[in-house]
């Protein structure tokens, strides 16, 4: 074949042109310091290098941002928790403070007080926010635990329904023949049949003890018609709804306390039940039950109350975040929304595959209860100090002229004699609640130190799985590295060498590849 000028060249100016790129190719690897820059250029690298990089591009967000902000939620919680439980030392030491009988009333009455601004503390923790998002308050994020003020409060109506175990069955004390106000300015009191004084007594009642006070005498529900939007009011009855081993369920109807069973509100604390009654005090928020209704509780498996409260105020807590409930405000958009009690975790994705939760509930460390044993020993302490009052009261009729007859003196005298013995009455069980109490907040101790526990534990799981990530950011990067990144010596020395035989071809052509005059006919 032969072989003309024309092919000469046309190869010559492949063979520049490959060399060319080659050059131009080194040339933008040592600009870019990246093996490819289309992925045509090289597919497996191309796709390696997406998979690597949103590897990469994952792990960096969990290191950089969700760990990050999981650990400052779990900080504050366990931050919150920390000074709760604090609360509950101080609460620890009044206790045992109370628990001794050489306090005087001042001091009673301080303790009391004292009492009253440590519980409001306590569940004032509760109300800690990381990022404008309440920490103990479930997914409702935005509500928090206590209502912040009276008109927060004003509108909250709802009907609750509080779950119970034997557990939760307690007693409280009534006292008996104990004296009012009116009887000691009446010079009234009770003899027997022989014409003796009846001193005063106190008698253990059985009772549940709901999860607040002042409650509703009544529970009036609300329905709205969808259609029409017309509310109607219907008052529920009072029961108390059994369910026993085999899942059957039974009810007890429960009577309200009225001025006709007790006619003043010390009868109605003191109220002692008949057989077969369970009665409601809705001012103590108490459910005082006959010995026989007790075991009918004590049998069963478990129980349950619905009441309403629509009286709430500031420092009260929100019954949505403790117990299933209705929303029965009216005026509310949401009348008739039903919350149920159940667990509300919110987990960060802090791995691959991998969550986190990060919130602790209020039912979890903040125990509703503690603020109704803080009422009982603050009851225990008033019944203490108006006992005290009213020996004070004796005391200055003894004085007053118009009591000065031998008569009225002689009824004085009983009346001290019976109020001193009720004091000391009132004194034992005010002891014996103040050491009930030590072994109650105890309690509480443990409760918020599993839950501080269970904190850590995130807290620990936490930690290795951001070493973990660390770890795998590294390999990650490294890997990303090794398929993407050049060996600059390697490029250096062939980027040299493409130059070279580009040279190269640039003069061979020169001298293969010669024009005469008739390139230019």
């Amino acid at each position: 074949m032969r072989i003309t000028n024309q092919m000469m060249v046309n190869s010559t100016m492949s063979n520049i042109q490959i060399n060319k790129n080659q050059l131009n190719t080194m040339d933008t690897q040592l600009s870019t310091q990246k093996k490819i820059n289309k992925p045509s250029e090289d597919p497996i690298i191309a796709i390696r290098a997406l998979r690597l990089r949103t590897s990469l591009d994952q792990v960096t967000q969990y290191l950089n941002k969700n760990i990050p902000d999981a650990a400052s939620w779990l900080d504050t919680t366990e931050g919150a928790m920390d000074e709760a439980y604090n609360i509950i030392t101080a609460l620890n030491t009044y206790c045992t403070q109370g628990a001794t009988d050489s306090y005087s009333s001042a001091e009673r009455n301080t303790i009391a007080a004292s009492l009253e601004k440590l519980k409001a503390a306590f569940y004032a923790e509760g109300d800690v926010e990381y990022a404008g998002r309440y920490c103990f308050t479930g997914y409702m994020t935005d509500t928090p635990l206590n209502y912040q003020s009276n008109e927060d409060a004003k509108g909250a109506d709802y009907i609750i329904t509080q779950k119970f175990t034997r557990d939760d069955l307690d007693t409280k004390t009534a006292y008996e023949n104990f004296y009012e106000t009116d009887d000691i300015l009446n010079l009234k009191y009770e003899t027997d049949a022989n014409g003796n004084l009846v001193t005063p007594s106190a008698k253990d009642v059985h009772r549940i003890r709901l999860g607040y006070k002042d409650l509703d005498a009544a529970i009036q529900k609300n329905t709205k018609d969808p259609a029409t939007g017309t509310i109607t009011t219907t008052t529920e009855p009072f029961k108390l709804t059994l369910t026993d081993s085999q899942g059957k369920t039974s009810t007890i109807n429960v009577t309200p306390i009225t001025a006709t069973t007790a006619k003043t509100v010390k009868e109605q604390d003191n109220y002692v039940p008949k057989a077969g009654e369970a009665v409601f005090n809705p001012t103590t928020g108490e459910i005082l039950l006959a010995d026989d209704v007790y075991e009918k509780l004590y049998a069963a498996k478990d129980f349950s109350f619905t009441y309403e409260k629509s009286n709430f105020v500031k420092g009260d807590q929100n019954p949505v975040m403790y117990f299933d409930c209705v929303n029965n405000n009216k005026d509310d958009y949401y009348l008739g929304v039903e919350y149920i009690k159940k667990n509300e975790d919110i987990e960060y994705n802090v791995n691959f595959s991998q969550k986190l939760k990060v919130n602790t509930e209020a039912s979890d460390a903040y125990n509703i209860n503690l603020g109704r044993d803080i009422d009982d020993l603050v009851t225990s302490v008033n019944n203490v100090l108006d006992i005290e009052n009213q020996i004070a009261k004796v005391e200055s009729m003894m004085q007053e002229t118009r009591y000065s007859d031998e008569t009225s003196q002689k009824k004085l005298k009983a009346m001290k004699e019976g109020l001193t013995k009720q004091k000391e009455l009132a004194e034992s069980k005010m002891t014996a609640a103040f050491e009930h109490g030590i072994s109650c907040f105890q309690g509480y101790q443990q409760e918020l130190s599993l839950a501080k526990a269970d904190v850590g534990n995130r807290r620990t799981r936490l930690n290795l799985t951001k070493s973990r990530l660390t770890e795998q950011k590294t390999n990650f990067s490294n890997l990303k590295s090794q398929n993407e990144d050049i060996d600059l010596e390697e490029v250096v020395v062939g980027y040299s060498a493409a130059q070279l035989v580009y040279n190269a071809s640039l003069s061979a052509a020169s001298k293969v590849v010669q024009q005469t005059l008739l390139d230019f006919l």
